[in-house]
Order: structure tokens, then sequence, then C-alpha cells
């Protein structure tokens, strides 16, 4: 795994160029931009070690950070691999820059499906990418480049010798992730001045490998390095290059030259001169030594404290130089005693405890890293990330059905009345809307007559959720309105060991209703008037007034009455409530019971719920930290992401027009998304036709919509409550974004029978 989740979760919302810096300082490398002029704008290579991504931009600024994202996106791919899915695409390993997308036309089903651990691609044909290089060569530079990332992405890794790397600094990086000091010491020399030979000898701590002899120290120390090296571990078999699949070996893991020494990340020169200065000492780095040829030019030093000279060690540049001596220093001084160092929690280890909301945490963000390692737009910015996991408790397995990431919803002059664009894509409820597709895709399998291991039906009652399945909320920070308004001045609080809801009310702001406001920073809560539920106006919107959304804290809380399934999936199926709630960030439990739940019954107990309803608490918690990342002060992209497990691939969307990204091959061409009010009411109205109860779709979407009765009762049960606490008025869009004709559903059921007709006729 290139970055822990956890690294994820804090860094998520960091500048990319800082970002992939700091992912290179852990490694020991150095991160290099190469920009220039293309089409109008400017284009970025960055390289890793070797070239790994390019971008693009308007300026050159936004070209590097274009880079950096898709760097990133290359380098953690494979970081939710190990999370077993019932449903997920095969896996794809390598970089991005090595495929181009394919005709939008082409069909996802296209392809066998693929064990979810596979860590071969050697058929690459199944996905839908397809190999963009013309020439063998450039195919052998990218897999070359790729080679050096794989070369770095496993802990066990054991240098060989056998690359371009020179074998002293690989037995020098072996011994330093070991924990122990190696060292290349001269024997003796012997021959005539004019052609002598050298012997060495190769030391790990206390441990004696191989010896080596040359015409040269240099050439005897190679030798030397080598031979350990061989002694250590066999050498690999060589890399097979399949056109138009790879093959590649075993993934070696990334070595932290920092490991046991300082944090990982962090300058060693600054750590040890922090060390001097706290003992009072000097530290000095005398002139290098300088070896080797212009093109390979060597430079070896030792760290002086006060008078004392430790090891020397050598690099490619005095920099890098003087911090290998001072890496070498640490060890040393740690060895001695002298100085101290505990990694801590800050390295967060994959064997570490995870709690049951870190667990949650974890499989989202790791799904996160697999769905966006393909998308090949900038995804650069400040993002929120939710997640909806499924619990089968029965085998104890936890499968991530949803995915999203994005945190704006349309303008008004993008609002249509035809129910095809997405309103609100905020991460929260697009992740809801994707698990709305997946209860959708087991309704389809009911009322087939297939078995569904997520749902079952009772004769003549509704579907309802099996016995051991529950469902877990995840979103990164804590959501809009409510839930965070007042955690910033409040600042975070621990989670509640025993899981009881304890509500803070202290002020009369508290629990209010909140809209986002079209271009407007913040939400602003509802002014109260004598309903306790209001449309807005169509032609207010279509005169410039700004279009105003209820919050995610609003919505959530909702969920927690009506249940997250919605109306049209009320009708068939009983209320499906999330059994736990988790935040990333911006924890404060008091302000979290309150906007989640328990707002709902402050003054009075909510009575005569249909049944089945009720006022869900769920379980409330955040991922455990030692401290709050910093605040971001990135801007958010308007660019939207959802998944989910029914469909399969990634759909990326305009959060300001609601409709796909047309320059994405995800969007395949679509005028709408799937998660669009036509794309729900079509799935209702197939299962429909298949249950044969078309009469519950009626002539447009708001009649349908009110045909679950109970439900409706419900709802309004929940606004006459919020509007009786003296919470304010829910404001809901333009009626006419809900009376659309359902006449398309008969459209696509003609559509459906000619083509069989035409099948038959064949």
């Amino acid at each position: 795994m290139a970055e822990g989740w956890r690294e994820h979760l804090d860094n998520i919302n960091k500048n990319c160029i800082s970002r992939l810096q700091e992912y290179a300082a852990k490694r020991g490398s150095e991160v290099r931009y190469e920009t220039y002029p293309s089409q109008g704008g400017f284009g970025c290579k960055v390289y890793f070690a070797k070239f790994i991504a390019s971008g693009t931009g308007d300026r050159k600024k936004e070209a590097e950070e274009a880079a950096a994202d898709r760097a990133l996106r290359s380098l953690y791919k494979n970081s939710g691999t190990n999370q077993p899915q019932s449903n997920q695409q095969p896996s794809k390993s390598l970089p991005e820059i090595i495929y181009s997308r394919q005709s939008a036309s082409a069909s996802d089903s296209d392809g066998a499906e693929t064990d979810a651990h596979s860590s071969t691609l050697s058929d690459v044909s199944v996905l839908r990418y397809a190999p963009v290089s013309s020439s063998e060569s450039d195919r052998s530079s990218l897999v070359s480049a790729w080679d050096e990332v794989v070369q770095r992405s496993n802990s066990n890794y054991v240098p060989t010798g056998s690359g371009s790397k020179h074998p002293v600094s690989e037995f020098m990086e072996y011994a330093q992730a070991n924990g122990e000091v190696g060292r290349i010491e001269e024997e003796f020399k012997c021959g005539s001045s004019h052609c002598p030979t050298f012997t060495v000898q190769a030391y790990i701590g206390k441990r004696k490998l191989a010896e080596g002899t040359g015409s040269s120290k240099k050439k005897a120390r190679w030798d030397a390095a080598e031979s350990s090296l061989n002694m250590l571990a066999p050498r690999p078999s060589p890399r097979a290059l399949t056109y138009p699949g790879f093959s590649l070996a075993p993934s070696p893991p990334i070595i932290d030259k920092n490991a046991g020494i300082c944090p990982a990340g962090a300058d060693p020169i600054s750590i040890l001169n922090e060390f001097a200065q706290k003992k009072g000492l000097e530290l000095t780095f005398p002139d290098p030594d300088v070896s080797g040829a212009d093109h390979e030019r060597m430079f070896t030093l030792g760290a002086i404290l006060d008078n004392v000279t430790y090891p020397r060690a050598s690099a490619s540049t005095i920099k890098e130089a003087k911090r290998e001596a001072s890496r070498t220093a640490l060890r040393h001084l740690k060895q001695k005693k002298i100085y101290q160092f505990t990694s801590g929690l800050s390295a967060f280890s994959i064997s570490e405890p995870l709690t049951f909301h870190d667990r949650i945490a974890k499989l989202c963000h790791e799904k996160f890293n697999t769905v966006v390692a393909d998308i090949p737009e900038n995804l650069a910015g400040r993002k929120v990330i939710a997640g909806i996991v499924m619990e089968t408790k029965t085998t104890n397995t936890f499968d991530v059905i949803s995915i999203a990431s994005g945190n704006r919803f349309i303008k008004g002059d993008a609002l249509t009345t035809d129910g095809h664009v997405l309103v609100d894509s905020h991460a929260e409820i697009l992740a809801a809307r994707g698990m709305r597709k997946f209860l959708y895709y087991h309704l389809t399998k009911l009322s087939k007559g297939e078995k569904s291991t997520v749902l079952q039906r009772i004769e003549g009652e509704q579907a309802e959720l099996a016995p051991d399945i529950q469902f877990h909320l995840y979103i990164s920070t804590a959501p809009c309105g409510d839930g965070a308004t007042f955690t910033h001045s409040s600042g975070q609080s621990e989670v509640e060991p025993d899981g009881s809801h304890n509500p803070i009310f202290d002020d009369n702001k508290q629990g209010l209703l909140r809209t986002k406001v079209e271009q407007g920073e913040g939400q602003i809560p509802t002014k109260k008037v004598r309903e306790s539920h209001q449309y807005q106006g169509m032609d207010n919107v279509r005169r410039g007034e700004r279009l105003r959304v209820m919050s995610c804290s609003d919505k959530i809380c909702k969920w927690n009455l009506l249940g997250m399934q919605g109306a049209l999936l009320s009708t068939l199926m009983k209320p499906v409530y999330f059994n736990s709630i988790t935040l990333g960030t911006l924890y404060n439990h008091g302000h979290i019971a309150r906007a989640m739940c328990c707002r709902l019954e402050k003054s009075c107990r909510i009575r005569s719920l249909p049944d089945g309803y009720k006022v869900n608490h769920p379980l409330l918690g955040a991922v455990s930290r030692t401290k709050e990342p910093l605040r971001s002060v990135e801007k958010s992209t308007a660019l939207c992401i959802n998944w989910n497990s029914a469909d399969e691939c990634a759909e990326l969307t305009n959060g300001t027009t609601g409709v796909p990204n047309i320059s994405s091959g995800f969007a395949q061409h679509k005028a709408d998304s799937r998660l669009c009010k036509q794309g729900m009411l079509r799935s209702y109205a197939e299962i429909c036709r298949s249950a044969g109860l078309l009469e519950l779709v009626k002539d447009d979407y708001l009649e349908t919509k009110n045909v679950s009765k109970r439900y409706q009762r419900c709802k309004k049960a929940l606004y006459e409550s919020l509007h009786n606490q003296e919470y304010g008025t829910w404001v809901g869009l333009p009626r006419e974004c809900q009376q659309f004709s359902t006449s398309c559903v008969d459209d696509m059921f003609a559509l459906c029978a000619r083509q069989f007709t035409h099948s038959d006729n064949n």
C-alpha cells in the first residue's frame, strides 16, 4: 500500500504537490517536475525516480497539480485490493499512463470477472482500457518506470544488486531497513603499485558477510556488496513483458529510510541538529570526497559531533549524502542508548489494533483509492468522502457497497423539470443514492424469483433486510449544517464508550434546519413560516433567485426517521436504517447526536408512526487519533465521483450542472446520471413490471412517490415535529422538478418489446 488509510484521511485535502513531496521524502526520494507549453496551456511531467505521470492545465501550477494528483493515484492504486468485495471489477494494477480509455460505446460488461485479490494483469483485454504505446521502446520505458514504483511497494523487500541502482547503495539500504548499520571495510592491499589488488569485507552489524576484490577500492566495494546481497536473497527472475498484458513479479515494498530513528518524512539532518543543540554539541559536515565520472558522481562524507566522527555515507548529491550520514550517526547514537526515538501512533502501522469505527473508515478509504486510480481527470482539491459498508453478521464480513466524493450542488440555471439532473452532489447524498441502486439490484432479483443474500420477502408482505445484514455510514468529516456548524467553536470530543447519545442543547440556534445556498459559503437557517414544509418557486429560480438545498445534517436526520430507502422503494420494502455513523474528522458527540437524530424528539415524542418506522439512534463514533489534521485551505473541485457494487464502475459527474462529465470515458456519453430521478424511476418501474405491479407507476413522478401512504404520513410527522419545536421550515425544491411525466417508462417498455419481437423473428 502506497499510502495508509489514515494518511489518506489526514492528507486528502492537502495540496497534491505537497502531498507527493511528503510521500517521496518518506522514501528518501525526490520529485522533479518538467513543464512545457501545450495546446494553449501547459503540460507537466512528474518524475519520482523515473517518469510516472503527466498532467495539463491553463497555468503551470495547475499542470503541476494535475500531474501530482495523477501520480499519487497511480502510486496508491492498489491500496484497497485487500478488501473482499462480492461485486468487484477485475484488478487493475498498472499505472494509468500506460492506458488510454477505449471508445465510450464499449459495453461495461465486456470481459470476464476475475478474483478481486488477483495481482497479475495477464489479460488486460478484459478491462475497458488498452495500451497506447506504439513502439516497443515506449512500452519498455513505461514498464521500467513502473518497475521502479513496484520495487518500492512491499515492506519485506530485499535488494538484489541486479537492478540499475549501485549495489553498495542497495546494501546500505538493506541494512538500514533491518535496523542495522552496514559497512564495507578495507582488509588489505597487495600487488605492485601500478597494478594493486584491494580486498574489502562487508558487515551488517557484527555479522560478517562476503569479501570483495578488485583493481580499485570502488570495484572491490562493488564486488563485496553484490556478493553479500546474493547471500542475503536469491536473484529475482526477470520481469516478463507480454503484449498487450503485463506479468509482474510479486511486489517488493517501500523502504522507509528513517525507520526506527526519526519520524517518517522528517529530515534526518534536522533531527540530528536538534539532538546536538539539546546536548550542547556542535554538528558539522566536512567537505565530501568526490569520486566517479561526471555523469556518475558520488559524494562521501560523515557527520561530526564535537570531535567524534561517525561512519561516512555516500550518495549522488551532497544533500543526500548529508542525510545518509545523519541517519548513520543517529543509528550509532541509538545503539549506544544516547539517542532514543519511539515511533508512536503517528506511524499508523497496519498491525495496529483497529476500533470498529477505524475499520469502517479504513475500508472506505481503501475502496475510494481503488475507484479513483484510473480516472484520468484532475481531481486535485478539497473533497469530502462518504461510503456505506454492509456488514454480514453470520460471516462477520464487511463490504463497501457505495462510495462517493463531492461537495457541490446544482446551479439554478442548470436545474431542469424532467428529472435528468442530479440536484445535490454532496458525498453523503451520492453515497445514499448509490445504496438505493444496490437495493434496486437485489429487489430485481427477488422480483424475478431469484434468491438474494441481502433481502428477503415473506408471502403477502413487503421485502425486508435479511436478519444478519446491517449498514454503516462513513463520512470523512462532519456533515454540513447542524452537525458541523458548532463543532468548529466547541472542538472535538471523545466517543461515548457505552454507545449512548448525550446531545447538547445549550443554545436556541442549535438544532435549526439549515440550507445550502447557491454560490454561498456555509449554511443559513430556514425561515419559520406557517407551513411546516414549503416549495421554492421555479419562476423565482429562473429569474435569478439563489437555489437552496437542505443541509446534509438535516437529510441524515430525515433518514433516521423515514429510512434511507426513499419514497419509491417504500412501496416495495420496509424502511432501512443505518446501524452506525462514523466520522473521520470534526467529531463532537453532543453536536452530532443532536443533529443526526436526538433533536427529533427533544420536546415531545413522535407518536403514531406507521409500522416499521421509528426514530433511529445509530451508534456514533469517529476515527481514533491523537490529533486532528490541519484545516484545509484548498479549493474544492466541481467534479464528483460515485460508485456502487451493483453498477461496478465509477461515474464522474459535474456537481454544478448535475450531469456526467462528458469529457470522461466514465460518462459513457449519456445525457443523465444513473443516480438521477429518471434513473431511479426506470429501476423502480422495471421491478414493478417484473412483479406485475405496474399500477404503482402513476402518470407523473410526484404521484408515483405519493403511492406509499405510510411513508408520506411519516414524512408529514417529521416536518411537523421539527416545525413545532421551533427548528424552522423544511424547504423543498420547486414542485415542477418532481412533476415530470412517467411516459419515458412506457417508451422504455415499448422499446424492450420491439427488441424482444425482433429477436424472436430472427
